[in-house]
């Protein structure tokens, strides 16, 4: 990789990309192209994959190959008049989301054609703005294939440990489609979920190298496939590299200056940099200056090391930052001595839970699109009602039927075999009545009584004249399709009673570095920064309204895929000289 070089650099390669999740690794695997390119991927943490390889692995790609072989029914046309419906105006860039539209499906025929990756498509969980025009019951999200944590060799100690909300018992991993199975509790989970259980209790060689299963599946599935396509292509991945500068001459970012075993050392990038690092969810001072509030980086769900190192060096060179007010939202669980927040998506929308302020009012429809949730509590929260925190209050019942975070429902885990820290830490509150629930955990207690009588009334009625819960495609999704008439709504009357705390989160920030349709980070006259591109989290996201599952990774694949093949073309050749 590296060739003789003037003093001013240390190494020298022809692309540096900047961290190692979805969108770092595509861009790699595209740049190197048919070239044979000298690419180098650099991370800053010691593991690798970022908050891809936490994450569900959900890919928001319309018309996509698997969707396409599946059968389904679909177009560019009617996807595009989906995001004009589900986007506001002053977000919507037509430039950004007509290539992004575009380059989806070929990005996709890249990974599957010349990579590891592999993925199936989502046939029902749907769109997330269910009544709008364009919209699709299915088959728009892909998730990954599962693979064996073994495939990565020694890398596997190195893979980043998945959120804890995707492995049962913190060691059984299941997919989309299993979950979905084993929460909903429909046809076959328990089939599924014998199956996933036995072979995990089989495999006693594994045990003896790690505790949780071999078969990784969702982001990190997802993120291995991009890491063996990465060691095919022999290219290399520096860990526990960060990023400290960007190096620029006569205009042109040529390198970046890095950490490395304790020293600084510069990179020469003879074609370009691509910063794939992700957003600035975990730099307080950054969420103080630019994100609404209430914000704290402890809800954040995003990898600890997206502290917006990519976004401020950029910054320092004059790049427009765009969007920097936005995240993506999304209610975290905080289940005491887990490694990061849960992410709060599949429990608001079972039957009989509702989740209420201090004063003991409902906010908003539990069960709608969790992003559009948090949005509706920062906007409460600014006219001045308290929504931090909330309670996700339920009864007996609903204990005993379903899963809340980290409670797996009563028949299976009885209170008894509960971790009593869960209790004993505030994380979870038990009472015999409403009003001694109330007082434990703050709430108003008028409040609450109220709210447990309107809600009992709508459960009877199967609709939500406040909220609308249960009306809407994508609120039934998770909904108990047993529960009648309407999946979404029950009762909140049979004690014990029970309240979770849940607080504002995200799995990473929106805002960053704003780009034009060939991924190059554009100045603050607007102009692009010769030798600099950005996907991911650290670029402005497109998608601003979170319209379908996987609408973060979807963006973040296409536009590193482009890159990468931006650097790889002779333009980028010509930039340079």
């Amino acid at each position: 990789m590296d060739e003789p070089l003037a003093e001013a650099f240390d190494h020298a390669v022809d692309i540096l990309v900047v961290g190692s999740g979805n969108a770092g690794l595509v861009g790699a695997l595209a740049a190197r192209g048919p070239g044979d390119l000298d690419v180098l991927v650099i991370e800053k943490q010691a593991v690798l994959g970022g908050t891809s390889a936490a994450s569900g692995g959900g890919v928001w790609i319309p018309c996509n190959r698997y969707a396409r072989e599946a059968g389904a029914e679909d177009s560019v046309d009617a996807a595009r008049r989906y995001l004009e419906a589900t986007i506001p105006p002053h977000e919507f860039d037509a430039a950004l989301i007509e290539t992004y539209l575009a380059q989806g499906p070929a990005m996709v025929d890249f990974l599957h054609d010349q990579t590891r990756a592999r993925y199936t498509s989502l046939p029902s969980y749907p769109d997330y703005f269910s009544e709008a025009p364009g919209m699709r019951d299915g088959h728009r999200s892909m998730e990954p294939l599962p693979i064996a944590l073994t495939e990565l060799g020694d890398d596997a100690a190195y893979l980043h440990e998945p959120n804890p909300m995707t492995l049962l018992f913190g060691r059984v991993a299941f997919t989309q489609e299993e979950l979905h199975l084993f929460v909903t509790q429909s046809p076959g989970w328990i089939q599924t979920f014998a199956r996933q259980a036995l072979a995990y209790a089989a495999d006693w060689r594994g045990r003896l190298r790690v505790r949780r299963s071999r078969r990784l599946t969702l982001g990190a599935a997802g993120v291995a496939r991009l890491l063996l396509s990465v060691r095919d292509a022999g290219i290399p991945v520096w860990r526990a590299t960060p990023l400290r500068e960007l190096i620029l001459e006569g205009g042109r970012v040529v390198g970046a200056e890095v950490e490395r075993a304790g020293s600084r050392e510069r990179i020469r990038a003879r074609r370009g940099v691509l910063l794939a690092c992700g957003g600035f969810e975990h730099n307080q001072a950054m969420r103080e200056a630019y994100l609404p509030a209430p914000t704290d980086s402890r809800f954040s769900a995003g990898s600890p090391g997206n502290e917006g190192d990519g976004i401020e060096a950029a910054r320092r060179l004059g790049a427009e930052l765009r969007g920097m007010q936005r995240a993506w939202w999304c209610s975290t669980l905080r289940v005491p001595g887990e490694c990061a927040p849960r992410l709060s998506i599949f429990e608001k929308s079972m039957p009989g839970n509702y989740t209420v302020n201090r004063a003991g009012r409902r906010i908003a429809n539990e069960s709608q699109n969790y992003q559009l949730f948090v949005r509706q509590q920062h906007e409460l929260h600014k006219a001045g009602e308290d929504c931090d925190p909330l309670f996700m209050v339920f009864d007996a019942e609903h204990r005993r039927k379903y899963p809340v975070g980290p409670l797996l429902p009563g028949k299976f885990l009885p209170d008894a075999l509960v971790n009593r820290n869960w209790f004993s830490s505030g994380f979870v509150t038990r009472a015999q009545t409403l009003a001694e629930l109330a007082e434990k955990t703050g709430i108003d207690a008028v409040g609450l009584e109220e709210t447990a009588k309107r809600v009992c009334d709508f459960a009877r009625q199967g609709k939500d004249p406040d909220f609308d819960r249960g009306a809407s495609v994508h609120d039934r999704h998770y909904g108990d399709p047993a529960c009648e008439p309407n999946p979404c709504l029950g009762p909140l009357s049979k004690p014990p009673f029970y309240a979770i705390r849940i607080d504002p989160g995200d799995f990473g920030t929106a805002g960053g570095l704003a780009t034009d349709a060939r991924a190059r980070v554009l100045s603050e006259a607007g102009a692009p920064i010769p030798g600099l591109y950005a996907a991911g989290n650290c670029a402005a996201g497109i998608l601003t309204t979170y319209p379908g599952p996987g609408a973060t990774l979807g963006p973040a694949m296409v536009f590193g895929f482009i890159a990468g093949r931006e650097l790889a073309t002779d333009a980028a050749v010509d930039e340079a000289s």
